[in-house]
């Protein structure tokens, strides 16, 4: 069954969550300029995304808004039509490689990067624009709650609508709808490939040390398309991405 670090790393999230918070509001330590407003600065949105994600995590991970503990397993194996644990068949390791690899490693490095390079600032929106949706959607069609809704709907969104309209308004340089686009497209293939990986397992395609790789491999994707669509600005001007957004007016 699962170990103490699979019941106990939210709580470590949560923790970190909340100390980024107050470093995110009441300092500038992780800001890449202080003449951009903080909202607008692609650094400090990148580490906005690793926030709203850790508290996203604590519920589907720590205490759900229904109260459950540790809800979201048992919800992604009866979503999947297999029972609950410790009869479901999903290895235990899964969530970790999953989230460790996506928040704990891939987010982090999009924020530290984005002090240098823009698009980085805005990669792991990816994750957090599509897999609102992911929560959002079902509980629409169902009527009823699933695990990281709450956090779906009062953070994924607000910090996504806000995310887009500062990515599109982006002028020095010059991000445009296309490269948008591109993140949202390796966003809907990483968390597709969750649901698809985990049938692969299920159906003996793949084998359990294969399935937990290629989560690593789906978390190196967020990177991968980041550092692609970085090198695509035009040459003259990439090199003005160290400074991030317009400066606020």
């Amino acid at each position: 069954m699962f170990s103490t670090f699979d019941l106990e790393f939210a709580w470590i999230g949560l923790g970190a969550a909340i100390v980024l918070t107050v470093a995110l509001l009441a300092t500038d330590a992780l800001r890449s300029s202080r003449t951009l407003s903080r909202w607008k600065d692609p650094a400090w949105l990148g580490w906005v995304a690793v926030v709203v994600y850790l508290f996203h995590n604590f519920e589907e991970y720590g205490i759900a808004a229904d109260g459950a503990h540790h809800a979201f397993p048992d919800s992604l194996c009866t979503t999947l039509n297999q029972s609950a644990y410790p009869q479901c068949p999903i290895p235990t390791e899964f969530y970790l490689f999953v989230n460790i690899g996506l928040i704990w490693v891939a987010a982090v490095i999009c924020a530290l990067l984005a002090r240098k390079y823009v698009v980085m600032g805005f990669a792991f929106y990816s994750i957090v624009i599509v897999n609102c949706f992911f929560h959002i959607v079902p509980a629409v069609v169902t009527g009823t709650y699933n695990p990281g809704l709450l956090t779906a709907v009062v953070m994924f969104l607000p910090a996504s609508a806000w995310m887009i309209s500062i990515f599109l308004k982006h002028q020095d340089p010059a991000l445009g709808k296309w490269r948008l686009l591109g993140i949202v497209g390796v966003g809907v293939a990483a968390n597709g490939s969750l649901p698809l990986t985990i049938n692969l397992f299920l159906n003996d395609v793949i084998s359990r040390p294969a399935l937990d790789l290629l989560q690593l491999l789906n978390a190196s994707l967020i990177l991968l398309v980041g550092v692609l669509l970085q090198r695509s600005l035009p040459p003259a001007r990439a090199a003005t991405a160290k400074t991030g957004t317009q400066a606020a007016r």
